[in-house]
């Protein structure tokens, strides 16, 4: 998967035109995940970000929770996964990090697949929960 190159870049200046370029370029992401899952239920949520807090987009379905976080040092972005009970449970397991490097390889995106399928139990053919 090829990666933007705003997820690599500084953006301890960045303005407001940036954030939301981050957050467009990330929910497309995550959108091919989602396709590549065959996930039938999902949303797509964006949070943006405080003081304390860095900006956010979910992709959330039945089992997981797919982010891609802005570092708080603002240098680069970082993927993490968690599973969830159902979709009332918003807490779900510890973060998982993934590194870009793993993601950018067609061999080390199809793990990640595969890992996310085994996490959540997700059916290959249909999307569903097995």
């Amino acid at each position: 998967m090829k990666f933007p190159r705003l997820f690599y870049s500084d953006r301890t200046a960045a303005s407001a035109g940036t954030t939301a370029a981050l957050q467009r370029h990330a929910a497309r992401i995550l959108r091919r995940v989602a396709h590549d899952l065959h996930l039938r239920s999902h949303e797509i949520i964006v949070q943006s970000g405080r003081r304390t807090r860095s900006d956010r987009v979910s992709l959330r379905s039945e089992t997981l929770f797919l982010d891609v976080l802005d570092k708080p040092c603002k240098q680069g972005v970082a993927f993490s996964f968690r599973t969830r009970r159902a979709r009332k449970d918003l807490t779900g397991g510890g973060e998982n990090y993934v590194a870009l490097e793993q993601l950018e390889t067609r061999a080390g995106y199809q793990a990640f697949l595969d890992g996310l399928r085994l996490a959540g139990g997700i059916n290959t053919s249909s999307g569903a929960r097995k």
